[in-house]
């Protein structure tokens, strides 16, 4: 048998592994409460949300209170502690998410013949709930999450931190997978790992990967040929 191109294949998780249905799952979470938004509630929302996201990816606010905060707005009109809403959100992303297309077959041709870890920005419940949900928290490791470590990609920390967990394995040796040109393939590179760039929409603004692909079935003959 052929020996794979890379020993590890570490992944981003959100819209890399797994969907996350942010619209059907807040549309959920607002009905579930009984709060009807009109046009520009919503663009409100998605101001702050954003302006959230901004300062939690550059290490201005933690994560508690990044969940807090965004739902301010939605939970003020219906008198209901902002967190619950959140978590309710977090509950339905979990309920709601799905693996992307061609994800399951490739992992299963891979974790048998690779070693696999993630690492993701993101929050510890719903990505440690959707990978339970799937039975797949056995596949990776390590699972690296920004919200449990206090650092997010593309800081060189987070990626160091999980070559440490992996025993300190030859860069080379390793493919990070993702389908955030900054954060998984610029970080990713910028400590020595090979890259794959999941580039499902065929965007063409620049992007120094070691690899690229559009369908995630591809990975599977650049890992083992």
């Amino acid at each position: 048998m052929k020996q794979p191109s890379y020993d590890w294949v570490l992944f981003d998780l959100d819209e890399t592994l797994l969907d996350f249905p942010v619209a059907k799952a807040l549309e959920q979470t607002l009905q579930h409460y009984g709060v009807t938004p009109d046009a520009a509630d919503m663009a409100r929302y998605h101001e702050l949300n954003h302006a959230l996201w901004q300062q939690y990816n550059s290490g201005e606010i933690d994560a508690a209170t990044l969940q807090q905060t965004r739902f301010s707005l939605f939970a003020g009109q219906v008198a209901v502690d902002p967190m619950a809403m959140n978590n309710t959100f977090l509950t339905r992303i979990i309920a709601l998410s799905t693996p992307l297309d061609g994800v399951v077959e490739t992992l299963l041709q891979l974790k048998d013949r690779v070693r696999m870890g993630i690492i993701t920005n993101g929050f510890s419940v719903p990505q440690r709930g959707r990978l339970d949900k799937l039975g797949w928290d056995r596949w990776f490791e390590p699972l690296v999450i920004s919200d449990e470590i206090q650092v997010t990609k593309p800081a060189p920390a987070i990626f160091q931190h999980t070559l440490s967990l992996m025993g300190q394995p030859d860069p080379a040796r390793v493919l990070m997978v993702g389908d955030n040109p900054k954060t998984d393939i610029a970080g990713a590179a910028a400590q020595g790992l090979a890259t794959c760039w999941y580039n499902p929409a065929k965007a063409s603004h620049p992007c120094e990967a070691t690899h690229e692909i559009h369908h995630f079935s591809h990975l599977s003959h650049i890992v083992l040929g």
